[in-house]
């Protein structure tokens, strides 16, 4: 581990507890497992709760690229180190730990995840639901489904990645115990639950649904 690592890994979590409640202990752990700089490159933008964005670079401000990595932001990266287009955002560590305990995964689950983005909460899903688990990501945009392959090697987990129309789910890798999408979700993934399964997504506010005889009922965090 590199000197610099475990401090700031520790501040990450430490500032989660100053947006929201403090992460579980599991969650915690799993953050702690999968550091995020494996899945921000070089160049970035630091995004801030007005609108503004902040360019981050790791060869011409090191310090500076390591402190923005493990602040309480997120980031919008590009697709490549050439590339001018900021497609993916990797979340900010107290939305990702908003999202993980609304899911209330465990060992053993089955997920669905909607959209891979940089790969980074579904490398985190992967460690919640363990060796026995099954988590299978969704990623619409091939450039970025790329990217997230590359990364999650790197890490060295191993998700069933799908490169296809999100919208529509996986229904072959099915039934799911667990649905972690991007927004309210949409009657196809539904179906492809189990009875009692928890659907959580949502854009901006987190929205977390429990399939119960074919149907979902949810609430607002």
């Amino acid at each position: 581990m590199l000197p610099h690592l475990a401090w700031r890994m520790e501040a990450m979590i430490a500032g989660i507890a100053e947006r929201r409640p403090p992460a579980p202990g599991v969650i915690e752990q799993a953050l702690r497992k999968v550091p995020r700089h494996w899945f921000v490159p070089s160049l970035g933008l630091v995004l801030d709760d007005d609108g503004g964005a902040v360019p981050i670079d790791r060869d011409a401000d090191p310090p500076g690229w390591w402190d923005a990595v493990y602040s309480g932001r997120p980031i919008a990266t590009p697709l490549d180190s050439g590339s001018t287009s900021y497609t993916c955002v990797n979340p900010s560590p107290s939305a990702v730990a908003d999202l993980l305990e609304l899911l209330d995964l465990h060992h053993g689950h089955r997920v669905l995840e909607v959209g891979t983005g940089s790969g980074w909460l579904t490398a985190l899903l992967c460690r919640l639901a363990g060796e026995s688990g099954r988590v299978t990501s969704v990623e619409g945009d091939p450039a970025v489904a790329e990217v997230a392959r590359r990364n999650l090697a790197a890490a060295g987990v191993r998700p069933y990645l799908v490169v296809g129309d999100s919208a529509q789910g996986c229904p072959e890798r099915g039934p799911y115990e667990r649905v972690l999408a991007p927004r309210t979700a949409p009657e196809p993934w539904a179906a492809q639950t189990t009875p009692g399964a928890v659907i959580v997504g949502g854009d901006g506010q987190a929205v977390r649904r429990v399939v119960t005889a074919g149907h979902m009922d949810g609430h607002l965090r």
